[in-house]
């Protein structure tokens, strides 16, 4: 559905009056005609026929030829909708019974025949799908007295002309608006390109310099952990510039113009515009630094702040003296302070893909339709009134967060899930596994398992997990978890965490469920602890989230709860009676049928109006959908905060939407032909030979499994077995996944090494053979056979 909102007199008598009118984007473009002749019952557009139209970038209106709603919808965009007439109209002020006693002028008669076959040439499929024919003009009523007052034309005329200049001048402001909005756009995007075109530069001077200095024999090993996860090492001397340390970091292609390093242990970061030696910023031998990027806005703000520092040390500076100053001592920006250096979102707001708002005008005489090159003719003053169904300006709760106003779906400038994951992911010490850390669990009782390990007073999820499978005897599978079985931990993790009691609702499209005893002892927390800890040590999503459950996660505003959201199937099958009474008397009887559950959350009460009754029932939705489950919900959203997850959601939602909300694209046969990088033998070799013949049997029993024909083996168990996880985390996996090649002849199954994600094919001399060993391979290997 999406909402046209009505400001005007389309159907109330009141100039003030507002409507907004759900239109289904399944509608066909017949009942779309019907709706807009109904909206103006006092104007006989089902007689005169009418055109839909927009304005474009011109202010010029254009004719939208179309075939559905859904491609109205596209067409329209931000911009206006238009109702043009195909013949003058007039909007009647009094019933059309009364018509005859108004002193209105006579209506005007259609359009030239030239005119109208202009505007017909540019909307034919659309007369003839949905709309009365081209030019019936309006029968005059020869009943009304043949001589008009001069007065009452002129009071007309002058009332068109008015509201014709009002149209024009704010069609003028909105293309202003625009206008500004895209040299707005423009500038960040070449003021991107010219941050993006020094950075890149930054890193080419730094591969210079570094390949001039020799890696000294007798150095010091220094280990760097970068924001993706990887590590790199190099030996230096004390002794020599810090600047060397910062050209070997910083030619890594995701590094920033500007950065800073710091030990784990340190409180003070290390920027790569310091000068001194490296021992001058107590780097001791075999340290471990941390990397931390900044964005291009951060690194404008820092040479912004030194070009500034510099004109005022230069005004200050007597003649006697040098510019120069000795490297600042101040201290450096500490990574704990992480605020300042994220990406900064667009606040600008853009409309829903799912519902627009786009404002809906009615032209009584089009003077200004672009159809094909035809110059637009300047309206003329007494053109018949226009009627501005204007935009109702959309009101923000005073508990609601202002980033309400971000598209879901849209574009995300400069920052993407990625570059937010890796920042998350930082905060891990990948090096460091605490005992408090171990997770003992059997497959088939996850959650629980996990419940335990969380719970632990040092459980910490900024450190490494280690994860310990247990078989059906309570005895470890012996798999050492170097990430392979944590990856699998993760994902089955999620599973149970979609599974468990505190979600209600459709699989895919889950709610919050009301549970007393998780409530009692925070379940909904540490569940949303888990949530957060396989976002982030895994890259594992939900996918399963309702966009209302993440809308009130990330404090947007969330439309208004219908009786379809009521997950009790007796109390929504007593609202549904209660709304689809047409009269009073039987609304307050389903009311009495209903009165247990709706004392329960004070709803209870008797209606003396139609009205009366559907605000009862909005209000009873509303309380049972949101109000009910808000300390569920802020429990939740306390689990979240883990590792800065839900931070960055309410930072960001846009790039957080697709991975909790829709579903995830399911495998293709090319993705693993792509991932899986064949280690080959020398070429011309007889075992490359073999080795080449079982590459072909794997892409063929890809392209099978994926058109079903290995049932029940899916490309994501393929997947699973190799690597422990479903789908490929969003940065990767730690290792190239890799295919190797099993020689010996006993060895008929495929191996998998889950940590490392290498994948071993036995060698088979038929596809049959091949195909057969890996179905039974895969669907029999129920633990880790090498981590």
């Amino acid at each position: 559905m999406f909402t046209f909102p009505f400001l005007g007199k389309p159907v109330q008598d009141s100039a003030d009056s507002r409507t907004n009118s759900k239109i289904g984007l399944n509608w066909s473009l017949a009942e779309l005609n019907s709706f807009v002749c109904h909206s103006y019952p006092h104007i006989s557009l089902n007689l005169v026929g009418f055109e839909l139209a927009r304005t474009g970038k011109g202010r010029k209106i254009q004719i939208l030829n179309v075939s559905s709603v859904r491609e109205l919808k596209t067409a329209v965009g931000k911009s206006r909708l238009y109702i043009v007439p195909r013949a003058t109209v007039l909007q009647e002020t009094s019933p059309p019974s009364a018509m005859s006693q108004n002193s209105f002028p006579p209506l005007s008669a259609a359009p030239a025949a030239d005119e109208t076959s202009q505007v017909a040439s540019t909307s034919s499929a659309i007369s003839m799908v949905s709309f009365p024919p081209l030019s019936i003009a309006p029968v005059q009523d020869e009943t009304a007295p043949l001589a008009e007052s001069t007065q009452a034309q002129s009071v007309l005329a002058n009332r068109a002309l008015q509201e014709w200049q009002a149209i024009r001048a704010q069609q003028d402001q909105e293309y202003n608006d625009n206008l500004l909005v895209d040299q707005e756009k423009e500038k960040k995007k070449l003021a991107y390109q010219a941050c993006e075109e020094r950075r890149q530069k930054a890193i080419e001077a730094r591969h210079q310099r570094l390949s001039a200095c020799e890696v000294p024999s007798d150095g010091v090993l220094i280990k760097f952990k970068y924001p993706d996860g990887h590590l790199n090492m190099r030996k230096f001397s004390l002794c020599e510039p810090i600047q060397t340390l910062f050209d070997f970091v910083g030619q890594d292609d995701g590094a920033s113009e500007i950065f800073v390093v710091q030990e784990a242990t340190s409180s003070r970061s290390i920027e790569s515009s310091s000068a001194g030696s490296i021992i001058d910023h107590g780097i001791k031998p075999s340290s471990t630094l941390y990397v931390l990027w900044f964005s291009n806005h951060h690194v404008q703000e820092i040479l912004s702040g030194q070009q500034n520092d510099g004109a005022h040390a230069l005004n200050h500076t007597s003649p006697g003296q040098s510019s120069l100053s000795e490297p600042s001592t101040q201290p450096s920006l500490s990574v704990t302070s992480t605020h300042s250096l994220l990406f900064e979102p667009s606040l600008q707001p853009l409309p829903s893909e799912n519902s627009i708002q786009p404002s809906l005008t009615l032209i009584s005489q089009p003077q200004e339709i672009l159809t094909d090159e035809e110059p637009s003719l300047p309206p003329s003053p007494v053109q018949e009134p226009i009627i501005d169904l204007d935009e109702q300006e959309e009101t923000v709760s005073q508990n609601q967060s202002p980033v309400s106003t971000h598209h879901l779906r849209g574009p995300v400038d400069e920052i993407d899930l990625q570059t937010i994951l890796k920042k998350l992911v930082s905060k891990v010490d990948d090096c460091f596994s605490p005992t408090s850390n171990q997770i003992n669990v059997c497959r088939d009782n996850v959650l629980p398992c996990s419940l335990r390990a969380f719970k632990r007073k040092s459980f910490d999820p900024e450190a490494r997990l280690d994860v310990v499978f247990v078989d059906e005897d309570d005895n470890g599978e012996g798999a050492v978890d170097e990430g392979g079985p944590t990856r699998e931990y993760l994902r089955l993790l999620m599973r149970a965490v979609h599974q468990s009691n505190i979600f209600d609702g459709h699989e895919k499209d889950r709610q919050l469920r009301l549970d007393t005893q998780a409530l009692q002892s925070k379940l909904y927390t540490w569940v949303g602890k888990m949530i957060a800890v396989c976002i982030i040590h895994g890259g594992v999503g939900p996918h399963f989230f309702s966009e209302r459950l993440f809308r009130q996660i990330c404090g947007i505003e969330t439309t208004p709860a219908t009786v379809d959201e009521v997950g009790d199937h007796t109390f929504r099958e007593q609202l549904m009676k209660i709304q689809d009474a047409t009269t009073v008397r039987e609304a307050n009887n389903a009311i009495t049928e209903a009165a247990d559950s709706l004392s329960i959350i004070g709803a209870l009460r008797h209606v003396s109006s139609l009205e009366e009754k559907d605000s009862l029932v909005q209000s009873a939705a509303d309380f049972f959908v949101n109000g009910r489950l808000a300390t569920a919900l802020d429990q939740f959203a306390d689990g979240l905060k883990t590792l800065g997850l839900l931070k960055e959601m309410r930072e960001n939602p846009a790039v957080f939407f697709n991975f909790f909300v829709n579903e995830e694209i399911p495998l293709q046969a090319k993705d693993l032909c792509k991932l899986f990088v064949p280690d080959f033998s020398a070429q011309g070799s007889n075992r490359r030979n073999r080795e080449n013949m079982t590459i072909c049997f794997w892409r063929d029993w890809l392209i099978d499994i994926e058109e079903g024909e290995c049932s029940p083996v899916t490309l994501e168990r393929v997947l699973e077995f190799s690597s422990g996880a479903s789908v490929v985390p969003p940065l990767g996996f730690p290792h190239p996944p890799q295919i190797q090649f099993i020689h010996e002849e006993n060895r008929i199954f495929p191996e998998a090494n889950t940590c490392i994600v290498t994948l071993s094919l036995p060698l088979h001399s038929s596809y049959e053979w091949f195909k057969k060993h890996m179905m039974e391979g895969i669907l029999q290997a129920p633990t880790f056979g090498l981590a």
